[in-house]
């Protein structure tokens, strides 16, 4: 095995990540056909529990992938920029976008929820302005955002500790030992299971975007993925390593998948309550199994069959951050639209995923990426 060159461009990395962005989107939109009682502000007549089964496939996985990969990237910044540059390159393309953000985006969204309620005779946007205060002001999905930023200022305050480059060695000596473990996943199950344990329900680590800071146990959780992702560039020699095992992971996510939802159906039948400790135990643990399994399965995946450079793939990568702040008025939009067309639900997915894709493609293209908004959260672009 060869290390990956410090120098050169992990296009497989970059492109994983925009899935995961991307996934976002699909997620939020089939939210509304989803039958599963969450919290969202439009329920179509077109549910039907395929879209429970989509929705767990994408959601028990993809923010901790994301954060895995964020991880990876904000070690490569540090290491190349120092403490200071790196805190303030952040803050310029996370935090403005973020604060940016609270102001249109989240006001905006806010008012769509109210149309749903008039429009569907929700009560979604009444119970949030029941609850709102400071504390309680939502994030919505944003709220990756200012998790980013509280992790990068931790793993920066953690870096410049007096005394952190004395453990160092240790920490990537055993580092080195838990990635070549073909049963990493079952191993990292543990703590991450542990902190899943004090989320307020399986197989959620807290209510995200509801409240305006995480909760401990939430940033601890997403901690764990961008930890493994910094040591992961830091210990870079070990990336192609990434690329085994591939299939034994996607094995393990499937089980864990299967016994995620077992857990979530029992904890919904009656004298669930005599049993509540034992389902909660494989949920927790399921879920945490599929988490991780699904994060080196997909980052194996990308690494082995999409490491090249495309043009049109670097474009929709750029693409994805712009993408994904902006998607989410669309999507409730057509959502509020559509709810009540008595047409096919899958039919309804690709005609939001559709028409939202055709919003955003073009906004990006003229709007962001040759302009000062794409120089803020992508940097410089050069015209073809």
């Amino acid at each position: 095995m060869h290390a990956h060159p410090p120098g050169e461009r992990l296009h497989a990395l970059d492109s994983l990540r925009a899935v995961a962005m991307l996934l976002g989107i699909v997620l939020h939109a089939a939210a509304s056909l989803a039958t599963f009682p969450f919290p969202w502000p439009v329920h179509d007549v077109s549910r039907s529990a395929g879209f429970d089964t989509l929705m767990g496939f994408i959601h028990l996985f993809r923010m901790q992938l994301f954060f895995f990969i964020a991880g990876f990237f904000a070690h490569l910044l540090f290491q190349r920029l120092g403490t200071r540059e790196f805190l303030r390159q952040r803050g310029r393309r996370i935090g403005i976008p973020f604060l940016a953000g609270l102001v249109v985006l989240i006001p905006l969204i806010g008012q769509l929820w109210l149309w749903a309620d008039s429009r569907t005779g929700s009560t979604f946007a009444s119970r949030q302005q029941e609850q709102l205060s400071f504390l309680t002001y939502p994030t919505g999905h944003l709220w990756f955002l200012q998790m980013l930023l509280i992790l990068y200022l931790l793993a920066a305050v953690l870096a410049r500790l007096p005394g952190a480059a004395a453990v160092l060695p240790g920490i990537d000596a055993a580092f080195d030992r838990l990635m070549r473990l073909r049963a990493k996943p079952l191993l990292l199950m543990v703590p991450t299971a542990a902190l899943l344990w004090m989320g307020p329900y399986f197989p959620e680590i807290d209510n995200p975007g509801q409240r305006f800071l995480p909760g401990v146990q939430a940033v601890a959780y997403y901690a764990l993925f961008f930890g493994v992702g910094w040591w992961l560039h830091r210990r870079s020699h070990l990336i192609d390593g990434m690329r085994t095992s591939v299939w034994l992971y996607v094995a393990l996510a499937f089980v864990a998948f299967i016994a995620v939802g077992g857990a979530m159906q029992a904890s919904a039948t009656p004298g669930a309550a005599k049993h509540a400790m034992t389902i909660k135990l494989v949920g927790v643990a399921a879920a945490s199994l599929y988490a991780w399994s699904m994060t080196f399965a997909v980052t194996g995946l990308f690494l082995r069959f999409a490491g090249g450079h495309r043009p049109w793939v670097r474009y929709v990568a750029d693409a994805s951050y712009w993408w994904y702040l902006w998607h989410l008025p669309i999507v409730i939009l057509l959502q509020i639209w559509i709810a009540g067309w008595a047409i096919n639900g899958w039919l309804k997915l690709a005609l939001m995923l559709a028409v939202t894709v055709a919003v955003l493609l073009p906004s990006y293209h003229w709007m962001v990426r040759y302009t000062w908004v794409g120089r803020l959260l992508n940097g410089e672009r050069a015209r073809a």
